[in-house]
């Protein structure tokens, strides 16, 4: 059997493009929800900001404590990432030693 390089790493670009763009969007979506759920509050501390019963120092204060809130959330999705990232470069892997080994 013929091995053609350029071919696998193809098949194999596609592959790891394929479970990255699945992550990809989970992870947009989660974001956009994590935002979502937040909404409320960033619009009350806004409305705060806006008509002066929280200064500058505040607004960041609590802005800060919002993102602590939202990158929690996202930490679950973190390890599925790095999950879907492993199984993907583990099917690579494979991929290409079958390849090979149909090759010889």
């Amino acid at each position: 059997m013929e091995f053609d390089i350029a071919k696998t790493l193809q098949d194999v670009s596609g592959q790891v493009m394929g479970e990255l763009g699945e992550v990809g969007s989970a992870f947009a979506g989660e974001l956009g929800k994590a935002f979502a759920e937040k909404q409320q509050s960033i619009a009350e501390l806004s409305s705060a900001f806006l008509s002066g019963e929280i200064d500058e120092a505040e607004l960041k204060q609590e802005l800060a404590r919002e993102q602590k809130v939202i990158e929690a959330q996202l930490i679950t999705l973190e390890i599925a990432a790095t999950a879907a990232i492993q199984k993907a470069v583990n099917g690579v892997v494979d991929g290409l030693v079958s390849t090979l080994k149909g090759a010889l």
